[in-house]
């Protein structure tokens, strides 16, 4: 399977990269399309349905190949995989329940292949944003099985969180679903999910819950405990100002098998005392407190990627990348670092996105939705067509 890379700040300019990407007998079937909100990925998908190329399609919080970062811009991973090896499934579930509609998607799947493994990207109604995370995972697993291979990313919208659309040829959806189904037989997906926060203190249980909200952590009030950890102490007034967001408190959530997992805080309940978890979580996990990234992270995701290029796939045709949007805050410049430290272990095109939560197999463990994580997979096509 060949693959090419092409990126640019409009269609009219993605025509003429185009043009020129095709002049050497080069024939995509297949294009993932991460696309900023401000450009118009009907009239892009259009010129790519055209030529006859298959759309995996997703706005962004920012999209990249290699270690080249924009915003505003369009990004296309070209694949010449045969046609046979994958199919692609949009559905909307507005007014449905996302786990009733992805279980019916898998099915659809296995109808296809025996072996299905799956690229997903899906638009965000924010108020339903726990439903369209793990939920959807356990989903395909119960049509499936657990060792299903998922990876992808959830549409963004530039940090506006208003309107995220994920499409194909001839369909877009503000509340829809994208699978691409691969051929698990003939498409080999390896792949990591790796975030950088560093757990320390002790291990904290959530102890009371209701929903996302944690209200007690070691049956103290879960507010006291998150500002202790921050070394804040806030009066009445300037709680109201007050953004967990731009603190990037996150938890590390351990896991029986594999390593731990991240969650994000999104809200606090003053007079509950309680906040408020961006993805699954439940009464009784064991958690730590983080430490943003640093230096060394970039280094140490490198490495595992080579790690996995030479004990598991020494040769890739191609790369996809799923970063989380709050990973630009975390890291600033070490962004781009990581994204071409990760690319140049495999020396092969790839494209990528910011997004609004991660889904990705942990080091040793199970398929999980992230937060505050960096999703990367390897794809290599087994039967040359």
């Amino acid at each position: 399977m060949q693959a090419k890379s092409i990126k640019a700040n409009s269609t009219k300019e993605i025509n003429e990269v185009l043009l020129q990407t095709l002049s050497g007998g080069f024939k995509p079937t297949l294009a993932f399309v991460f696309i900023s909100i401000k450009q118009d990925w009907e009239d892009l998908s259009a010129l790519l349905d055209k030529k006859g190329i298959q759309i995996f399609g997703a706005t962004t919080g920012g999209e990249f190949i290699d270690g080249d970062i924009g915003t505003g811009s369009i990004a296309i991973l070209l694949l010449d995989m045969n046609p046979a090896h994958f199919t692609l499934l949009l559905e909307d579930y507005s007014g449905k329940d996302p786990k009733a509609v992805v279980q019916a998607m898998a099915l659809k799947a296995k109808e296809q292949f025996a072996n299905p493994a799956f690229i997903i990207s899906n638009s965000l109604e924010l108020t339903r944003s726990v439903e369209l995370g793990e939920p959807i995972l356990r989903a395909i697993e119960s049509v499936t099985g657990p060792d299903t291979i998922i990876w992808g990313g959830r549409a963004g919208d530039d940090f506006l969180f208003q309107n995220t659309i994920v499409f194909s040829n001839h369909q877009s959806l503000q509340s829809g679903i994208l699978l691409l189904v691969l051929d698990g037989d003939s498409i080999l997906m390896k792949g990591q999910a790796a975030s950088g926060q560093k757990p320390v203190g002790t291990e904290k249980t959530i102890t009371k819950m209701v929903d996302n909200w944690i209200y007690e952590l070691d049956n103290q009030p879960a507010t006291d405990m998150v500002m202790k950890y921050l070394g804040l102490k806030l009066t009445e007034e300037e709680t109201i100002a007050f953004n967990p967001i731009n603190y990037n408190i996150m938890f590390s959530v351990a896991r029986g098998k594999g390593d731990p997992i991240i969650r994000g805080v999104g809200a606090f309940n003053w007079k509950e005392k309680a906040v408020f978890i961006l993805a699954s979580i439940k009464e009784g996990d064991k958690v730590r407190f983080t430490l943003q990234p640093d230096f060394e992270i970039v280094d140490e995701v490198t490495g595992n990627a080579e790690k996995i290029r030479q004990s598991e796939m020494p040769h890739a045709d191609a790369l996809l990348m799923f970063s989380c949007i709050g990973r630009l805050g975390q890291f600033g410049p070490l962004i781009s670092e990581e994204i071409e430290g990760i690319k140049n272990v495999f020396n092969v095109p790839m494209a990528g996105f910011f997004t609004y939560g991660e889904f990705g197999k942990t080091n040793q463990g199970h398929n999980e939705f992230h937060n505050s994580t960096c999703c990367w997979v390897a794809l290599k096509e087994k039967n040359v067509h």
